[in-house]
């Protein structure tokens, strides 16, 4: 038994000897190296697994990597690619504005009062134009082959004439009018765009064009030119540099003459060159409208010559005439003196911009005379014939009153005492209705507010309230004194007067034309009876005669037709109450019988000359004549049944 379990241990331990099998060689290099034989597997198994994990983490970081990768791939393609490609187009994509021509500003028969021409801003790519060769073909003779059909000739030959900023600008210099080395000097640097001049015509442009320097480029823009030079220079008003406009029409009317720019957006290289095949699109500008005046520029030009003539001759410091088409508010003729071609009054930097017959206030005087005697008739307190004592001085409330020429007590009419223009009577006509209801018509007659006409700057004048007015300016109204109104607002009161007693809001646009010639016209507000038709009726008859009148104003007569028209003189008074001169005036109508049109006019502080009749009278008779003339107005047939002056 013993036997035979020994021979298991054996055969036990020779199986186990089997399985850790090592080679001599082995087991003589883990002695020679300090190891023993069970050492040897350990530090290898150790090992592997080390190198397993080592493996295991660079895979996992470089799987994160690309995957970081990736997810900012996506992010770039995906979701923010849309944005970088647009981002990269706008880089290098450049939009060019392409401005609009303005429209042009006619007269009532299309006669053309402010325009707009073609020119350009010249430009430079000075990193172009510093490559630039200028290259001729000359014949055998040396000579430069204009001629296009010998171009081809076999004997020409090419010439370099000259190269760079130097060689353009000694071709530009001469067609821009600059010196040579200044205008090389612009040239010369690293930008891609240099204006070198502005507002170059059309021609000189298309001479530049020709030839064909490289870098040089133009802007096309609109220049405004008037032709008719100073001729309703105050009604047109201006526009900046920038082609806006900064005064009279052209500011108040500017979003219809401005148009719409356009714009034009192309893809350019570092260099400044459009790519071809890039993005390249156009938007068309959109040309301002035609806008179309009720003036009459002949009759406008009349009407300024006649007031520069009389303002020169009495020494005036300024005058202004108005005149207006009755019943539909058309303004035919709105003439200041003095006025300057718009250029000119751009490049002002002092005085008045605008018009003296919409912006300046005055005291009317004795044109204001006709609201108290058109409140007196409707109220029923006088008729033409209703006798007033009128003394040369007068006191109310004690307030003294004079005429301006003195004289013994007379008995007039109350048409006498309209037509003598005596102030004494005036303030007894003036009693007979309150206060309440002379302001009443001031405001009817548009005293006191704007008429609303497309002028900038309009004033609205000042007439105070009755219960402020003191105690002398309560009386003084009456006859025009202590308020204050504008021309443009006499000439309203007289046209009401004229039209019937309907106000309609004056204007001076009629309308616009479109790209076909049609007009189309402005809407007008809805005329408003402002005064009773009989009261305004006996008015004119009242009025008639003033002209015919020896003393008064005869040089008003208008040769053929009946004329009606109120005479003004007031007084400028300083602000320590010192008289400093007179405002003589004059408001008519004609014909009498059938009005057609007002004409209203003011000149302020005439050296020479007095009275409104002797000043103003004859530039009314002028303009009132050509202006019936214009608009073919049939002469009067019939004369005139004038009220008497004097009562019985």
């Amino acid at each position: 038994m013993t036997g035979k379990k020994r021979s298991n241990s054996q055969a036990k331990g020779a199986s186990s000897q089997g399985k850790k099998t090592w080679s001599l060689e082995a087991v003589i290099a883990n002695k020679s190296e300090g190891h023993s034989p069970v050492q040897a597997p350990i530090s290898a198994a150790l090992s592997s697994g080390v190198a397993r994990k080592r493996g295991r983490l660079l895979l996992a970081m470089v799987l994160f990597i690309l995957a970081m990768c990736g997810v900012r791939l996506f992010e770039l393609q995906v979701v923010q690619g849309p944005a970088l490609a647009d981002a990269a187009t706008d880089a290098r994509t450049s939009s060019t504005q392409i401005v609009a021509k303005r429209g042009d500003i006619i007269d009532r028969k299309g006669t053309v009062l402010a325009t707009s021409i073609e020119v350009y801003n010249i430009s430079v790519n000075q990193l172009l134009v510093k490559d630039y060769i200028h290259r001729e073909i000359v014949d055998r003779d040396g000579k430069v082959v204009i001629d296009k059909t010998k171009l081809r000739d076999p004997g020409n030959r090419e010439k370099i004439v000259g190269t760079g900023a130097a060689e353009a600008a000694r071709q530009l210099a001469p067609i821009l009018d600059m010196n040579p080395a200044e205008l090389g000097g612009k040239m010369v640097g690293k930008k891609g765009f240099v204006y070198l001049a502005k507002n170059v015509s059309a021609e000189n442009w298309r001479k530049i064009r020709n030839l064909a320097i490289d870098g040089i480029d133009g802007e096309r823009r609109y220049q405004r030119e008037y032709p008719n030079g100073a001729t309703a220079s105050s009604i047109l008003g201006f526009t900046d540099y920038e082609g806006a406009g900064q005064a009279g029409i052209e500011a108040t009317q500017n979003s219809l003459l401005e148009g719409v720019p356009g714009k034009r957006t192309t893809e350019i290289s570092p260099s400044g060159q459009i790519i071809p095949g890039g993005t390249d699109t156009l938007k068309a500008a959109k040309p301002g409208k035609t806008l179309r005046l009720t003036i009459d520029a002949d009759l406008q030009n009349i009407a300024e010559d006649a007031i520069n003539s009389k303002v020169s001759e009495v020494g005036a410091q300024w005058g202004a005439v108005i005149v207006q088409r009755v019943g539909n508010g058309q303004i035919l003729a709105l003439a200041d003196s003095g006025n300057e071609p718009p250029e000119q009054v751009r490049r002002r930097t002092s005085g008045t911009t605008g018009s003296r017959a919409v912006q300046y206030t005055y005291e009317p005087g004795s044109t204001g005379k006709l609201v108290t005697f058109a409140t007196a008739l409707e109220q029923k307190k006088i008729n033409p014939l209703t006798p007033i004592e009128v003394p040369y001085k007068i006191t109310i409330g004690g307030q003294t009153f004079r005429d301006a020429v003195e004289h013994p007590a007379q008995r007039m009419t109350a048409t006498g005492v309209l037509v003598e223009s005596s102030n004494t009577g005036t303030v007894q006509i003036g009693q007979m209705v309150t206060d309440q209801q002379r302001y009443q018509m001031m405001k009817a007659l548009g005293l006191g507010q704007k008429t609303g006409v497309e002028m900038p700057g309009e004033s609205v004048g000042v007439i105070g309230k009755p219960e402020e007015w003191d105690g002398r300016q309560r009386m003084t109204t009456m006859f025009g004194q202590g308020m204050a109104c504008t021309p443009m607002q006499m000439s309203m009161t007289i046209s009401t007067i004229a039209n019937h007693g309907v106000w309609v809001k004056p204007h001076l646009v009629e309308g616009y034309q479109d790209s076909q010639g049609v007009l189309h016209k402005n809407k007008q507000p809805a005329a408003n009876q402002k005064m009773d038709q009989n009261v305004a009726a006996t008015l004119v008859r009242m009025m008639e005669s003033v002209p015919v009148h020896e003393n008064v104003a005869k040089s008003a007569q208008i040769s053929g037709y009946r004329a009606a028209g109120k005479t003004g003189t007031s007084e400028i008074i300083s602000s320590s109450g010192s008289v400093e001169g007179v405002i003589a005036s004059f408001v008519g109508l004609a014909p009498a019988e059938n009005p057609q049109i007002s004409v209203s006019v003011v000149v302020y502080n005439p050296k020479s000359g007095f009275y409104g009749g002797a000043v103003a009278g004859p530039v009314f008779s002028q303009v009132a004549s050509r202006a019936l003339t214009l608009l073919d107005i049939p002469p009067s047939t019939a004369q005139p049944q004038l009220y008497p002056l004097k009562a019985s």
